[in-house]
């Protein structure tokens, strides 16, 4: 009898739990393919974004989109205007400086500490980057590398071996690659200079000197920062 009586709850939680993962999902998938749209420029900074049309261009419901909205608030990507709707942030010179400032510090440590605790496979993958970049570089295919250049420094995160700095980093990378989409076709150096960048910290790291590492990665990150500044 007690089994029995059991049974109608245990379902019912089952079914509730599944439904719940299922939001989850289109949450989740509502959030990332807005976030890449935002950092692609597909929604232009400061533009407004219109629930309705996002609900049938994705062909999510409301309560996903919403809560993907709230979650983006939440890393600076939009911001919600009470009554007015969500507006996607803006870029401007206050943002690349702060961002900068940040991934100066944050960058040069995780390139000391990967250089010290980078595993064999991290070290395998940033010669297979290398050397997708230097392919790609030679066709001038300025999205493509803009995505490598992403990889690239999230795997010396990842190598750090400190997944709060990590994580920390990441979420600061989408405001940087969304800059790069701003601004790379205005600038005229930094893809052949950023693959020499990362070949020199790429070697640091496999022969394990974190001052070079660290020393390299700063003084490539101001030189995006001063590029940009130009632009901007």
């Amino acid at each position: 009898m007690a089994t029995a009586s059991l049974r109608p709850t245990s379902l019912l939680t089952a079914y509730h739990r599944g439904k719940t993962q299922d939001v989850i999902s289109r949450c989740d998938q509502a959030y990332q393919r807005i976030k890449q749209a935002i950092i692609r420029l597909e929604f232009p900074p400061a533009s407004l974004m219109n629930e309705a049309n996002l609900m049938e261009a994705l062909g999510i419901g409301r309560t996903p989109i919403r809560e993907a909205l709230q979650r983006l608030a939440l890393e600076n990507m939009v911001v919600i205007l009470p009554r007015l709707g969500t507006m996607v942030a803006d870029l401007n010179l206050s943002d690349l400086q702060k961002i900068s400032e940040v991934r100066l510090e944050l960058e040069t440590f995780a390139a000391r500490l990967a250089a010290a605790r980078a595993r064999p496979e991290h070290l395998v993958r940033l010669e297979e980057l290398l050397a997708i970049k230097a392919d790609i570089a030679k066709s001038e295919d300025h999205h493509h590398l803009i995505e490598l250049d992403q990889d690239f420094h999230k795997l010396i995160a990842d190598a750090a071996g400190n997944e709060f700095l990590a994580g920390e980093l990441r979420g600061l990378y989408d405001h940087v690659i969304r800059l790069w989409y701003h601004g790379l076709h205005k600038v005229t150096q930094p893809l052949s200079v950023s693959l020499n960048d990362h070949a020199i910290i790429a070697a640091a790291i496999k022969t394990g000197d974190g001052d070079r590492a660290g020393k390299v990665m700063r003084a490539h990150i101001t030189r995006f920062q001063v590029e940009f500044l130009a632009v901007l």
